[in-house]
């Protein structure tokens, strides 16, 4: 199997994490390449209790459903593939590309690193089943205003990073988020070629 480089979109509570550990348990258990994981919130939220400077300024962003600057989002994912990145490994991303300079970062990252087979899925799904799921989640900064904060920007910053990556020709896949995530699971193998 040739190494993956998937970047997964999708509104808070399109069940990106659930699908992307499907994911990387489907491929550990057909290949034996390491999986380099790019979770930008679970990298904002680590960067948040480090207590530093940078850590505390993160909080305040993160913890009111206000998208990080861009510069940092760059800084977090680069460092994860420079630090970590031989070139054989699959690259799993999410939680990236939520502003035009975030996505022209990763792209060019991307391409740095002579992964052109870079392919993008969009899970969709309603605001009304995000802000259901979220509340359910039950995380401390999921509160039904800021869930209704970050879906808003997700429209107006995030939506249009696909038109962008497809301008560069990326290839995108749109998956329906709303089935059972067995479902939706086979659906994303199936669009990656990967289907049993």
């Amino acid at each position: 199997m040739k190494p993956l480089t998937v970047l997964f979109f999708g509104s808070q509570g399109a069940g990106k994490g659930t699908q992307v550990k499907m994911l990387i348990e489907y491929l550990q258990s057909k290949s034996n390449r390491v999986i380099i994981r790019i979770d930008m919130g679970q990298e904002l939220r680590n960067l948040r209790d480090t207590g530093t400077y940078a850590g505390k300024l993160t909080g305040e962003i993160i913890d009111n459903g206000i998208r990080i600057y861009d510069f940092m989002a760059i800084y977090l994912q680069t460092k994860k593939l420079v630090d970590n990145f031989t070139g054989e490994e699959h690259v799993i991303a999410d939680g990236l590309a939520r502003g035009e300079d975030q996505t022209r970062g990763f792209d060019d990252m991307v391409k740095f690193f002579k992964r052109e087979d870079l392919q993008i899925v969009n899970l969709v799904i309603s605001d009304d089943t995000a802000v259901t799921r979220l509340l359910a989640r039950g995380r401390n900064d999921d509160t039904e205003e800021a869930i209704r904060r970050r879906l808003a920007w997700t429209k107006t910053d995030v939506v249009p990073q696909l038109e962008l990556l497809k301008s560069r020709g990326r290839l995108i896949h749109e998956i329906d988020g709303e089935p059972d995530v067995e479902s939706i699971h086979k659906n994303i193998l199936s669009v990656l070629g990967l289907a049993q």
